[in-house]
């Protein structure tokens, strides 16, 4: 895989990171004084898996601007009560009360992050145009563990966008092996040539 590495930051990205970090490290240590990092962080994710990737009427509800937060409160109570663990609703509402329910994912995905560091692996998001099989993301795991020296953790995603081949993502940093991202690249080296040799040719009138 040729690879080039890319950051690509943007305002609205730097918000769900810093929001999600800064909250997943707030449930982090709180579960881990009640040792239960990983029913907080599984459910975390179940929420965001489960429940709001399949029902968006629900996600509607719980961030619409016209719902009270105590009647998120409630609505909360009354759909998790039951099963979730009480110190991710306790969690919950203070980001009810915060107003910081629409960053329920970004949170999950960096407590997810947070966990495999504290376990002392690395979480690698992978974008491809396809489902990876197995055999090609235990490869990618294998490759990835050598280059870092660390256990990996493949998070996947689907992205049709993507012409071909991948797009490794670990931190802020992109690693684009993409037929797109390659054809980008070129691009860039040969416009990069043609400005050299005009730059070359000016030097050579000038003498």
């Amino acid at each position: 895989m040729s690879e080039q590495a890319n950051h690509i930051p943007t305002v609205f990205d730097s918000e769900e990171q810093h929001v999600g970090q800064v909250y997943a490290k707030a449930l982090l240590q709180a579960a881990t004084g009640s040792n239960k990092v990983d029913v907080a962080v599984d459910q975390l994710e179940s929420l965001v898996r489960d429940v709001m990737d399949k029902s968006k009427g629900f996600e509607a509800v719980l961030f619409s601007p016209k719902m009270s937060v105590e009647d998120k409160s409630e609505f909360l109570d009354r759909v998790f009560g039951a099963k979730m663990d009480p110190l991710l609703l306790s969690f919950l509402k203070v980001l009810n009360r915060r107003h910081r329910l629409p960053f329920v994912r970004a949170i999950s995905q960096s407590a997810n992050a947070l966990r495999d560091e504290m376990a002392g692996r690395m979480q690698v998001q992978v974008s491809t145009s396809s489902p990876l099989d197995a055999a090609s993301a235990d490869a990618l795991r294998k490759k990835l563990s050598a280059s870092f020296g660390k256990d990996i953790r493949l998070v996947t995603k689907i992205d049709p966008s993507i012409l071909g081949g991948l797009v490794v993502r670990i931190g802020d940093t992109v690693y684009d092996g993409s037929v797109d991202g390659q054809l980008k690249s070129l691009r860039r080296d040969a416009g990069a040539r043609a400005d050299a040799s005009v730059r070359t040719l000016a030097g050579q009138l000038a003498s």
